[in-house]
């Protein structure tokens, strides 16, 4: 079975559709290998999504947008055609709010949109909910996440005289 890159495309918009809460899909094609590592660096994933985006040129990827900030990584899965990865993606919050944080870990899908999202829904989402709530409680409220910019120079001399 030959797989046209807009598989991909169509899968993970149906399966955004089918996914709990509003969801939406962007899907991105790759013309340089480096590029799959956009996103997947930032996959939570220490098992086999990470080892897939590690081992294999990835032709492109997407990437679901969710409730509450929620964001999943899906690609097509290596060796298995028909089948689908689909792992969290880690909150752009810095790294040492990860400590003692178990990674969430991605799982394979179907190719069939609606199985896959109750599998996405049952054994991952949980996982993925529960793992970013613990980070975002380690890492305080979302005022105090924010990067305070440096405060200009005409500001400090001022105070220190």
């Amino acid at each position: 079975m030959t797989h046209r890159p807009t598989d991909l495309s169509s899968f993970a918009a149906a399966l955004a559709g089918r996914l709990p809460g509003p969801w939406i899909s962007h899907y991105h094609q790759h013309s340089v290998y480096s590029e799959q590592f956009a996103l997947g660096h930032t996959v939570w994933d220490l098992g086999h999504v990470h080892w897939a985006v590690s081992e294999f040129v990835l032709r492109h990827d997407a990437e679901l947008s969710g409730p509450h900030g929620q964001r999943l990584y899906v690609i097509e899965r290596p060796l298995k055609p028909g089948q689908f990865l689909v792992a969290p993606l880690q909150p752009r919050i810095a790294l040492q709010h990860f400590d003692g944080v178990d990674e969430p870990n991605g799982i394979a899908v179907p190719g069939d949109p609606a199985r896959a999202a109750a599998a996405v829904a049952r054994r991952l989402l949980p996982r993925y909910q529960h793992a970013l709530a613990v980070v975002r409680r380690q890492a305080g409220p979302p005022a105090a996440r924010a990067v305070s910019p440096p405060k200009p120079a005409a500001t400090e001399s001022r105070l220190s005289r």
